[in-house]
Order: structure tokens, then C-alpha cells, then sequence
């Protein structure tokens, strides 16, 4: 019978190397993916909602008095409308965790 001796890295170790540690580059890559492909879909009279939007490693937040009554209200024209995060989710929802996996060192299923 032979012995055979198995050494694996600590959890953390393992996340870090593929950039998965909390608030690390992989969340980052995720948030900022997320607010690009949203820009499309962002409600756009000046521009001011959607150039103010700033990323936290794991939120974007839009900064004018009035965006969260345009989340929730605004009736938009083609893309650009209310709930602009979640619709951009459901069509290119499958593209960013393509994209986030790949830049992790990952596969998608």
C-alpha cells in the first residue's frame, strides 16, 4: 500500500490567487463590467445621470437628487428607462459572468 501526501493551499490563499478575495480585483472587474453595460440603458437628457456614476468595489452609486426616482419612475425610450440594472442583467447578464470568469482564471457553465 502506497502513502501518498497531499499539501493544498489554505482557502484564502486559493481565493487571492484568482483574485476572489473579498473586495478584491475580481469583484472590481465584475462591478465596473456591470456599470459599462448598463451606460445603454441608463435614462439620458444632459447626461448627468449617467456621468456621475461612481463604483465602490462592490456598488455603483448614482449621484444627482434625482436618480432614484428615475430607477423606479422613468418610462424611457428604446434601452434607456427605469431599472436600467436589471434589464441590462437579463440580456447580457450570461456575457459578464462569461467575462468575469475568464478574467478570474475560471470557466463559465
Amino acid at each position: 500500500m502506497a502513502k501518498i501526501r497531499l499539501q493544498i493551499d489554505p482557502v484564502d490563499r486559493i481565493l487571492l490567487k484568482r483574485n476572489l478575495n473579498k473586495n478584491g480585483k475580481g469583484q472590481q472587474f465584475f462591478t465596473h463590467e456591470v456599470r459599462r453595460l448598463s451606460d445603454p440603458y441608463v435614462p439620458f437628457l444632459t447626461g448627468v445621470l449617467k456621468n456621475t456614476a461612481t463604483e465602490t468595489a462592490g456598488s455603483i452609486t448614482y449621484n444627482t437628487p434625482y436618480a432614484r426616482r428615475q430607477y423606479y419612475e422613468n418610462r424611457g425610450t428604446g434601452l434607456r428607462g427605469a431599472h436600467w440594472t436589471e434589464r441590462m442583467w437579463a440580456d447580457r447578464g450570461k456575457e459578464i459572468v462569461k467575462a468575469t470568469a475568464a478574467y478570474c482564471g475560471g470557466k463559465a457553465k
